[in-house]
């Protein structure tokens, strides 16, 4: 192998430790996302709000797990398997990128449709619908869809009870903003994130497939 094909390797080693670091970040960002959200998700609001933080998890584990092959392929100089791997990082690349464009694209039709899972929210709080404002005032500190003047009386979730029984004081629930903002600037900011992580994550992946291809040649000339 020569002084070029040694750097490539030992470069794609290294920064397959770094995607590999990567996957369980976007793992942990995945899960923190659906932890947030607490038991809304349980709540049918014509908007699947587990998407997103499904999707990172996912692609996560799969960065995760290619990556992880990818260093034994490459320290191993298996042709074969640095073959497969640049197959797969070309994939994830697609993907990476699709998903990239996608909230690029709808950025501003997925916030408007977490707003109105909000609205659905509030218009559906009963119980016959399990009061899903609780869930939603528990997880992101809020009350009411826009404030709490809306209610004729505070609920408990507003100071952050669980039990429906207890008494609100108003020294905590005035202090709480709207739901429906809370809501989607938290959606806004992790979009943001995840929008601008996707499309740099994208661009480290066409530079590896490169580099995996170039590294394959290589050790099949030999």
């Amino acid at each position: 192998m020569n002084c070029l094909s040694a750097i490539f390797k030992y470069m794609l080693y290294l920064l397959n430790l770094v995607f590999v670091a990567g996957g369980i970040l976007l793992i942990v960002v995945g899960s923190i996302m659906l932890s947030t959200m607490g038991n809304f998700t349980a709540f049918d609001g014509g908007v699947n709000t587990q998407t997103i933080p499904i999707c990172i998890i996912v692609i996560g584990c799969v960065t995760f797990v290619v990556a992880f092959f990818g260093c034994c392929g490459t320290i191993r100089e298996n042709a074969c398997c640095t073959t497969i791997y640049a197959i797969c990082m070309l994939i994830l690349f697609g993907l990476q990128l699709a998903l990239s464009i996608w909230i690029f694209a709808a950025n501003d039709k997925f916030l408007s449709s977490m707003g109105k899972a909000v609205d659905k929210a509030w218009d559906e709080n009963n119980a016959a619908q399990g009061y899903p404002m609780d869930a939603l005032q528990l997880a992101f500190t809020c009350c009411g869809n826009t404030g709490y003047e809306q209610y004729e009386t505070v609920p408990s979730s507003c100071c952050g009870y669980k039990d429906r029984n207890k008494v609100c004081e108003a020294a905590i629930y005035s202090q709480r903003p709207g739901c429906r903002q809370e809501f989607v600037d938290f959606w806004a900011s992790n979009t943001d994130l995840i929008r601008w992580s996707s499309l740099i994550i994208a661009l480290f992946e066409l530079g590896i497939f490169i580099m995996s291809c170039c590294l394959a040649s290589a050790m099949r000339k030999r």
